[in-house]
């Protein structure tokens, strides 16, 4: 337990140091603010604030441009830098268990990334300092539905950062399997017939859109995105495993 606390202080700390972290950081903020204000700026948001998280969290840019390329970008270090740097090795041959390697850097990426979501909640603070009649049922429910799927995006960066040395390929990688994840099952959702609804059934923005933040929790999408994300925890472990064999 000392030794998975220990490694998991340690990837906070070096995130909270990292630059290139923080230039991840004023970037989403940046574009982020200026989604934000788009949405502000449509007839319908500015007549009923209350669409303004579906419009954020469902149907924007932030969950279907944004938020599957940020958490890849942020897990490369944890795994694909190691390797690169050769650390990663000694870091394998420690008296720790390798799925307390995966999850300590699991968990740091996690509670970093919720800075990046301080920010959006800034926003809507200050829209609410400013005489804003915002609904927090629907801005929170989406917030939290948004934070679990950028937990699976993160878990998926973590996936992918794992197979290589290669910053470029294990961000690339791990953007392109999130991208599928959404837009896959958007492919197929308007089929009829088993098809249909397995995508529906696969469909994350519909999750955010039509369940948290509409302000209900869904049991489905909660287990369906842990679920998921900890399928990529297991397979991250995996590949750590098949190390010790095939490097």
């Amino acid at each position: 337990m000392r030794a998975f606390v220990a490694l998991w202080k340690r990837e906070v700390f070096s995130m909270l140091v990292s630059p290139f972290a923080f230039v991840l950081l004023g970037v989403w903020f940046l574009l982020n603010g200026m989604l934000f204000v788009v949405a502000l700026s449509t007839q319908q948001v500015m007549a009923d604030l209350r669409l303004l998280p579906p419009f954020l969290f469902g149907s924007g840019m932030l969950v279907w441009l944004l938020l599957p390329a940020f958490p890849p970008l942020l897990c490369i270090r944890l795994f694909a830098e190691e390797h690169r740097v050769g650390t990663l090795e000694p870091l394998l041959t420690a008296p720790i268990r390798d799925f307390a390697v995966v999850l300590a850097k699991y968990l740091a990426a996690c509670v970093f990334f919720l800075l990046f979501w301080g920010g959006v909640l800034l926003l809507f603070l200050l829209l609410h300092w400013h005489g804003g009649n915002l609904d927090w049922a629907r801005v929170l429910g989406g917030m939290l539905g948004a934070i679990l799927v950028s937990f699976l995006f993160l878990a998926t960066g973590l996936w992918a950062s794992s197979w290589s040395s290669n910053l470029v390929l294990g961000a690339g990688g791990g953007a392109a399997l999130n991208y599928l994840l959404l837009f896959v099952p958007a492919l197929f959702e308007l089929n009829e017939g088993p098809l249909g609804s397995v995508a529906r059934s696969m469909h994350l923005p519909n999750f955010l859109d039509r369940g948290f933040s509409a302000g209900l929790l869904d049991s489905y999408a909660l287990v369906y995105l842990l679920g998921l994300s900890a399928l990529f925890l297991f397979l991250t472990w995996m590949r750590l495993v098949s190390r010790r064999w095939v490097p």
